[in-house]
């Protein structure tokens, strides 16, 4: 059941009385704006920060405001161009203090499970990104209250073009990864990515995966955390939003980290 708040937003209605906000179709073609202060935040000193929305924001007709989270040694969310095309670019260093580097946008509301999400992209990884002797994350799915990300598209560990897009499984204080669709960009080059997922919490979640018009992965499986409950606060739930930009660890001398995104279409099937 679909309900709205005071402020005219969709909202799921978790129980009585308790509402959750509503994701609606991110459409994203580079043809918007970055701006810091947000008005859902509110007691937050200007500039970007790990607070949701307190900087490097994205606003574009025809699409929801993408809030902006960032932590460590990063580059706020900018606009680039290359002939009549523009995109988004992301970049972190890791020549800063603190054990996360983070530039991020996000969307405000959750999607709900049951129904399929479709995620289309173009993304770009440059000549010369950094090698880390770590995993990180470029695309994410976070689940309300549960343990995070369950979905992802993740650089592989001692790599800077090779990728997998990944579920996790909850299970007890253990979590298993499940490699979906493995990927390997040309350094510099667009790539269009098409995935869709249908989050069944508790029982099979499927995915597909395409790259360049070629399906490159399916899978079915258990994904998140299970025992989802209604309402918020109260353990995992069924609600969960999109994510997309850098999340890593700190390496002060691994270098330069960046990553372009273009034409986006997230939504609801």
């Amino acid at each position: 059941m679909r309900k709205r708040n005071r402020k005219g937003r969709p909202t799921w209605r978790a129980g009585r009385g308790i509402r959750v906000p509503k994701a609606t179709t991110i459409r994203l073609t580079g043809d918007g704006r970055v701006f810091n202060r947000h008005p859902t935040v509110r007691k937050v000193a200007l500039g970007p920060s790990a607070r949701l929305g307190s900087g490097g924001n994205y606003s574009e007709a025809g699409s929801p405001d993408l809030l902006g989270k960032y932590q460590g040694a990063f580059s706020p969310v900018s606009l680039r161009e290359e002939g009549s095309n523009r995109f988004l670019s992301f970049s972190v260093n890791g020549r800063g203090n603190g054990q996360k580097d983070r530039a991020e946008l996000t969307q405000q509301g959750y999607f709900k499970a049951g129904r399929a999400l479709q995620a289309n992209f173009r993304m770009r990884i440059p000549k010369g990104s950094g090698v880390s002797d770590n995993s990180y994350y470029l695309m994410q799915l976070w689940q309300l209250g549960g343990k995070n990300p369950f979905v992802g598209l993740r650089m592989r560990r001692g790599e800077s073009h090779k990728v997998d897009f990944i579920t996790k499984t909850v299970k007890g204080g253990s979590r298993q990864l499940n490699k979906v669709a493995p990927f390997s960009f040309v350094p510099g080059q667009w790539h269009n990515f098409q995935m869709r997922f249908r989050f069944r919490p508790g029982k099979n979640s499927t995915m597909s995966v395409a790259a360049d018009g070629k399906q490159i992965g399916n899978w079915r499986g258990r994904a998140g955390t299970p025992n989802v409950q209604p309402i918020p606060n109260r353990g995992p739930t069924p609600y969960y939003r999109f994510k997309f930009g850098i999340y890593k660890r700190n390496e002060p001398s691994a270098g330069t980290f960046t990553t372009h995104f273009d034409d986006m279409l997230v939504g609801m099937l």
